[in-house]
Protein backbone atom coordinates (compact mmCIF):
# COMPACT_ATOMS: atom_id res chain seq x y z
CA UNK A 1 0.00 0.00 0.00
CA UNK A 2 1.44 3.40 -0.90
CA UNK A 3 2.38 5.71 1.90
CA UNK A 4 0.00 8.59 2.64
CA UNK A 5 0.95 12.00 1.34
CA UNK A 6 3.17 13.87 3.78
CA UNK A 7 2.83 17.61 3.75
CA UNK A 8 5.95 19.61 4.51
CA UNK A 9 4.75 23.19 4.50
CA UNK A 10 2.83 25.20 7.02
CA UNK A 11 1.13 28.56 7.18
CA UNK A 12 1.10 31.11 9.98
CA UNK A 13 -2.58 30.41 10.63
CA UNK A 14 -2.05 26.66 10.81
CA UNK A 15 -3.53 23.67 9.04
CA UNK A 16 -7.18 22.65 9.40
CA UNK A 17 -7.10 19.99 12.12
CA UNK A 18 -9.90 18.03 10.46
CA UNK A 19 -7.93 17.62 7.23
CA UNK A 20 -4.32 17.49 8.36
CA UNK A 21 -2.11 14.84 6.74
CA UNK A 22 1.02 13.18 8.17
CA UNK A 23 4.26 15.13 7.83
CA UNK A 24 7.83 14.58 9.05
CA UNK A 25 7.48 17.54 11.44
CA UNK A 26 4.20 18.46 13.12
CA UNK A 27 3.54 21.04 15.83
CA UNK A 28 0.30 20.86 17.81
CA UNK A 29 0.21 24.23 19.51
CA UNK A 30 -2.37 25.40 22.03
CA UNK A 31 -4.20 24.26 25.16
CA UNK A 32 -7.10 22.30 23.59
CA UNK A 33 -6.21 18.66 24.24
CA UNK A 34 -9.22 17.33 22.33
CA UNK A 35 -7.95 18.75 19.03
CA UNK A 36 -4.42 17.52 19.70
CA UNK A 37 -5.70 14.03 20.44
CA UNK A 38 -7.92 14.03 17.34
CA UNK A 39 -4.98 15.07 15.13
CA UNK A 40 -2.68 12.46 16.65
CA UNK A 41 -5.28 9.75 16.12
CA UNK A 42 -5.87 10.86 12.52
CA UNK A 43 -2.16 10.81 11.71
CA UNK A 44 -1.65 7.44 13.38
CA UNK A 45 -4.59 5.93 11.49
CA UNK A 46 -3.32 7.21 8.14
CA UNK A 47 0.20 5.93 8.72
CA UNK A 48 -0.97 2.57 10.05
CA UNK A 49 -3.08 2.01 6.94
CA UNK A 50 0.09 2.40 4.89
CA UNK A 51 2.28 0.41 7.29
CA UNK A 52 0.57 -1.96 9.78
CA UNK A 53 3.90 -2.29 11.59
CA UNK A 54 3.89 1.39 12.56
CA UNK A 55 5.69 2.09 15.84
CA UNK A 56 4.54 4.77 18.29
CA UNK A 57 6.96 6.20 20.83
CA UNK A 58 6.23 8.85 23.45
CA UNK A 59 8.61 11.07 25.33
CA UNK A 60 8.28 13.84 27.90
CA UNK A 61 10.16 16.99 26.91
CA UNK A 62 10.35 18.12 30.54
CA UNK A 63 12.00 14.89 31.70
CA UNK A 64 14.11 14.27 28.61
CA UNK A 65 17.47 12.53 28.56
CA UNK A 66 20.11 13.63 26.05
CA UNK A 67 20.20 11.42 22.95
CA UNK A 68 16.73 9.97 23.51
CA UNK A 69 15.20 11.54 20.39
CA UNK A 70 17.89 10.31 18.00
CA UNK A 71 17.60 6.82 19.46
CA UNK A 72 13.82 6.71 19.00
CA UNK A 73 14.04 8.16 15.49
CA UNK A 74 16.77 5.79 14.30
CA UNK A 75 15.78 3.18 11.66
CA UNK A 76 14.10 0.07 13.04
CA UNK A 77 15.28 -3.45 12.28
CA UNK A 78 12.61 -4.10 9.65
CA UNK A 79 12.19 -0.54 8.43
CA UNK A 80 8.77 0.15 9.98
CA UNK A 81 7.47 3.70 9.97
CA UNK A 82 7.54 5.55 13.28
CA UNK A 83 5.66 8.23 15.14
CA UNK A 84 7.55 9.99 17.90
CA UNK A 85 5.14 11.99 20.06
CA UNK A 86 6.96 14.54 22.20
CA UNK A 87 4.69 16.05 24.85
CA UNK A 88 5.11 18.83 27.38
CA UNK A 89 7.17 21.15 25.17
CA UNK A 90 5.95 24.14 27.19
CA UNK A 91 8.16 22.75 29.99
CA UNK A 92 10.98 21.34 27.82
CA UNK A 93 14.44 21.08 29.33
CA UNK A 94 17.62 22.29 27.66
CA UNK A 95 18.64 18.79 26.57
CA UNK A 96 15.43 18.34 24.60
CA UNK A 97 15.68 21.81 23.06
CA UNK A 98 19.21 21.16 21.83
CA UNK A 99 18.51 17.68 20.47
CA UNK A 100 15.25 18.69 18.81
CA UNK A 101 16.83 21.69 17.09
CA UNK A 102 19.48 19.35 15.68
CA UNK A 103 16.87 16.83 14.56
CA UNK A 104 14.48 19.25 12.82
CA UNK A 105 17.37 20.53 10.70
CA UNK A 106 17.39 17.14 8.93
CA UNK A 107 14.32 15.07 9.86
CA UNK A 108 14.07 11.42 8.83
CA UNK A 109 11.61 10.64 6.03
CA UNK A 110 10.20 7.52 7.70
CA UNK A 111 9.56 9.25 11.04
CA UNK A 112 6.69 11.55 11.95
CA UNK A 113 7.71 13.77 14.85
CA UNK A 114 4.68 15.26 16.60
CA UNK A 115 5.48 18.07 19.02
CA UNK A 116 2.85 19.04 21.61
CA UNK A 117 3.13 22.56 23.07
CA UNK A 118 0.19 23.87 25.11
CA UNK A 119 1.30 27.52 25.23
CA UNK A 120 3.86 30.05 26.36
CA UNK A 121 7.18 31.16 24.89
CA UNK A 122 9.37 28.31 26.03
CA UNK A 123 11.39 27.01 23.05
CA UNK A 124 10.32 29.83 20.73
CA UNK A 125 13.24 29.27 18.38
CA UNK A 126 12.28 25.62 17.96
CA UNK A 127 8.61 26.50 17.45
CA UNK A 128 9.53 29.03 14.76
CA UNK A 129 11.64 26.48 12.89
CA UNK A 130 8.95 23.81 12.96
CA UNK A 131 6.24 26.32 12.02
CA UNK A 132 8.18 27.37 8.92
CA UNK A 133 9.39 23.94 7.81
CA UNK A 134 6.71 21.59 9.12
CA UNK A 135 2.97 21.51 9.71
CA UNK A 136 1.43 23.73 12.38
CA UNK A 137 -1.95 22.77 13.83
CA UNK A 138 -3.52 25.35 16.13
CA UNK A 139 -5.16 23.62 19.10
CA UNK A 140 -7.07 26.58 20.45
CA UNK A 141 -10.25 26.35 22.54
CA UNK A 142 -13.50 26.70 20.64
CA UNK A 143 -15.39 29.26 22.70
CA UNK A 144 -18.06 30.95 20.62
CA UNK A 145 -21.43 29.37 19.97
CA UNK A 146 -20.89 29.88 16.24
CA UNK A 147 -17.64 27.90 16.28
CA UNK A 148 -19.22 25.20 18.44
CA UNK A 149 -22.06 24.96 15.94
CA UNK A 150 -19.56 24.57 13.10
CA UNK A 151 -17.85 21.84 15.11
CA UNK A 152 -21.10 19.93 15.63
CA UNK A 153 -22.07 20.18 11.96
CA UNK A 154 -18.58 18.98 11.01
CA UNK A 155 -18.84 15.98 13.33
CA UNK A 156 -22.08 14.88 11.69
CA UNK A 157 -20.85 15.64 8.18
CA UNK A 158 -17.78 13.46 8.74
CA UNK A 159 -20.22 10.59 9.40
CA UNK A 160 -22.36 11.52 6.38
CA UNK A 161 -25.18 12.61 8.63
CA UNK A 162 -27.05 15.87 9.05
CA UNK A 163 -28.45 17.83 11.99
CA UNK A 164 -30.82 20.78 11.80
CA UNK A 165 -29.91 24.21 13.13
CA UNK A 166 -32.21 24.16 16.13
CA UNK A 167 -30.92 20.72 17.11
CA UNK A 168 -27.35 22.03 16.96
CA UNK A 169 -28.20 24.75 19.46
CA UNK A 170 -30.06 22.30 21.68
CA UNK A 171 -27.07 19.96 21.72
CA UNK A 172 -24.67 22.77 22.63
CA UNK A 173 -27.02 23.86 25.42
CA UNK A 174 -27.23 20.30 26.70
CA UNK A 175 -23.54 19.41 26.69
CA UNK A 176 -21.92 22.71 27.63
CA UNK A 177 -18.57 23.94 26.38
CA UNK A 178 -16.42 20.83 26.37
CA UNK A 179 -15.40 19.66 22.90
CA UNK A 180 -14.95 16.18 24.26
CA UNK A 181 -18.53 16.09 25.55
CA UNK A 182 -19.83 17.52 22.28
CA UNK A 183 -17.90 14.96 20.24
CA UNK A 184 -19.15 12.06 22.37
CA UNK A 185 -22.73 13.32 22.05
CA UNK A 186 -22.41 13.64 18.27
CA UNK A 187 -20.97 10.14 18.05
CA UNK A 188 -23.81 8.69 20.13
CA UNK A 189 -26.55 10.44 18.19
CA UNK A 190 -25.04 9.43 14.85
CA UNK A 191 -24.75 5.81 15.97
CA UNK A 192 -28.15 5.48 17.65
CA UNK A 193 -30.41 7.40 15.26
CA UNK A 194 -31.29 7.57 11.59
CA UNK A 195 -32.03 10.46 9.28
CA UNK A 196 -31.61 14.12 10.14
CA UNK A 197 -31.10 14.75 13.85
CA UNK A 198 -33.80 17.11 15.13
CA UNK A 199 -34.41 19.03 18.35
CA UNK A 200 -36.82 16.33 19.45
CA UNK A 201 -34.10 13.70 19.09
CA UNK A 202 -31.61 15.78 21.07
CA UNK A 203 -34.16 16.44 23.81
CA UNK A 204 -34.93 12.72 24.05
CA UNK A 205 -31.28 11.91 24.67
CA UNK A 206 -30.02 14.98 26.51
CA UNK A 207 -33.04 16.95 27.72
CA UNK A 208 -32.10 16.45 31.36
CA UNK A 209 -28.54 17.71 30.94
CA UNK A 210 -29.20 21.26 29.78
CA UNK A 211 -26.64 23.75 31.03
CA UNK A 212 -29.04 26.61 31.69
CA UNK A 213 -27.88 30.19 32.14
CA UNK A 214 -29.73 33.47 32.04
CA UNK A 215 -28.38 34.26 28.58
CA UNK A 216 -29.29 30.86 27.15
CA UNK A 217 -32.83 31.40 28.39
CA UNK A 218 -32.90 34.86 26.81
CA UNK A 219 -31.48 33.58 23.50
CA UNK A 220 -34.10 30.84 23.27
CA UNK A 221 -36.92 33.28 24.05
CA UNK A 222 -35.83 36.04 21.69
CA UNK A 223 -35.37 33.49 18.89
CA UNK A 224 -38.88 32.12 19.35
CA UNK A 225 -37.93 28.70 20.68
CA UNK A 226 -40.77 28.61 23.20
CA UNK A 227 -40.51 25.02 24.39
CA UNK A 228 -36.77 25.16 24.87
CA UNK A 229 -36.96 28.60 26.50
CA UNK A 230 -39.40 27.29 29.10
CA UNK A 231 -37.32 24.18 29.77
CA UNK A 232 -34.14 26.23 30.10
CA UNK A 233 -35.87 28.72 32.39
CA UNK A 234 -37.18 26.09 34.77
CA UNK A 235 -33.83 24.35 34.90
CA UNK A 236 -32.02 27.65 35.44
CA UNK A 237 -34.29 28.63 38.34
CA UNK A 238 -33.96 25.15 39.84
CA UNK A 239 -30.17 25.35 39.75
CA UNK A 240 -29.84 28.75 41.40
CA UNK A 241 -30.12 31.33 38.62
CA UNK A 242 -32.08 34.28 40.02
CA UNK A 243 -35.22 35.72 38.46
CA UNK A 244 -33.62 39.21 38.14
CA UNK A 245 -30.69 37.64 36.27
CA UNK A 246 -33.14 36.28 33.72
CA UNK A 247 -34.91 39.61 33.25
CA UNK A 248 -31.55 41.36 33.03
CA UNK A 249 -30.46 39.07 30.20
CA UNK A 250 -33.80 39.58 28.44
CA UNK A 251 -33.45 43.35 28.78
CA UNK A 252 -30.02 43.29 27.16
CA UNK A 253 -31.14 41.04 24.28
CA UNK A 254 -34.30 43.04 23.52
CA UNK A 255 -32.39 46.33 23.57
CA UNK A 256 -29.87 44.91 21.10
CA UNK A 257 -32.66 43.95 18.72
CA UNK A 258 -34.36 47.33 19.13
CA UNK A 259 -31.20 49.19 18.09
CA UNK A 260 -31.01 47.49 14.70
CA UNK A 261 -34.55 46.22 14.00
CA UNK A 262 -35.31 48.97 11.50
CA UNK A 263 -31.78 49.53 10.21
CA UNK A 264 -30.46 48.23 6.91
CA UNK A 265 -26.89 47.53 7.88
CA UNK A 266 -24.40 44.75 7.26
CA UNK A 267 -23.34 42.17 9.80
CA UNK A 268 -20.03 43.99 10.18
CA UNK A 269 -21.86 47.23 10.92
CA UNK A 270 -24.01 45.40 13.48
CA UNK A 271 -20.82 44.39 15.29
CA UNK A 272 -19.69 48.03 15.34
CA UNK A 273 -23.04 49.47 16.42
CA UNK A 274 -23.55 46.96 19.23
CA UNK A 275 -19.87 46.66 20.20
CA UNK A 276 -19.70 42.89 19.92
CA UNK A 277 -17.67 40.14 18.30
CA UNK A 278 -18.49 39.13 14.69
CA UNK A 279 -19.95 35.77 15.73
CA UNK A 280 -22.27 37.53 18.19
CA UNK A 281 -23.30 40.02 15.52
CA UNK A 282 -24.10 37.14 13.18
CA UNK A 283 -26.48 35.65 15.73
CA UNK A 284 -28.19 38.98 16.40
CA UNK A 285 -28.50 39.59 12.65
CA UNK A 286 -30.19 36.22 12.27
CA UNK A 287 -32.53 36.90 15.19
CA UNK A 288 -33.63 40.41 14.22
CA UNK A 289 -35.67 39.08 11.30
CA UNK A 290 -38.11 37.57 13.83
CA UNK A 291 -39.05 41.06 15.07
CA UNK A 292 -40.40 44.39 13.91
CA UNK A 293 -40.34 47.80 15.64
CA UNK A 294 -43.76 47.32 17.22
CA UNK A 295 -43.22 43.83 18.61
CA UNK A 296 -39.75 44.55 20.00
CA UNK A 297 -41.04 47.76 21.66
CA UNK A 298 -43.76 45.73 23.32
CA UNK A 299 -41.24 43.11 24.42
CA UNK A 300 -39.09 45.77 26.08
CA UNK A 301 -42.12 46.96 28.06
CA UNK A 302 -42.95 43.41 29.12
CA UNK A 303 -39.40 42.84 30.30
CA UNK A 304 -39.39 46.09 32.30
CA UNK A 305 -42.60 45.05 34.05
CA UNK A 306 -41.28 41.54 34.73
CA UNK A 307 -38.04 42.97 36.07
CA UNK A 308 -39.93 45.10 38.58
CA UNK A 309 -42.01 42.09 39.59
CA UNK A 310 -38.91 39.90 39.92
CA UNK A 311 -37.35 42.48 42.24
CA UNK A 312 -40.25 42.55 44.69
CA UNK A 313 -43.32 44.01 43.04
CA UNK A 314 -44.89 40.57 42.62
CA UNK A 315 -45.30 37.85 45.24
CA UNK A 316 -44.24 35.14 42.78
CA UNK A 317 -41.12 36.32 40.95
CA UNK A 318 -40.60 33.02 39.14
CA UNK A 319 -44.11 33.05 37.70
CA UNK A 320 -43.60 36.61 36.46
CA UNK A 321 -40.40 35.62 34.71
CA UNK A 322 -41.88 32.50 33.12
CA UNK A 323 -44.79 34.56 31.85
CA UNK A 324 -42.56 37.09 30.11
CA UNK A 325 -40.28 34.41 28.67
CA UNK A 326 -43.27 32.59 27.20
CA UNK A 327 -44.81 35.81 25.91
CA UNK A 328 -41.61 36.87 24.15
CA UNK A 329 -40.98 33.44 22.65
CA UNK A 330 -44.51 33.22 21.27
CA UNK A 331 -44.31 36.73 19.82
CA UNK A 332 -41.04 36.13 17.96
CA UNK A 333 -41.37 34.87 14.36
CA UNK A 334 -44.95 36.22 14.02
Amino acid sequence: MPAPSRSRRSTSSGTDWRRVEPAPLMLLKGPEDFIATRVTDRVRTALRQADPGLELHRLDAADYQSGQLSMLASPSLFGEAKIVLAEGLQDMNEAFLADCLDYVAAPADDVTLILRHTGGNRGKRLLDVVTSSGVLVECQPIKSDADKADFVVGEFRSRRRSIDQEAVRSLIDATGGSLTDLAVACQQLAADTEGTVTTQVVDRYYGGRVEATAFRVADAAIEGRAGQATALLRHALATGVSAPAITGALAMKTRQIARIVDARISQGQVAQVLGMAPWQAKRVSETVRFWNPATIAAAIEWVAQADAEAKGLAKDAEYAVERVVTRIALTARR
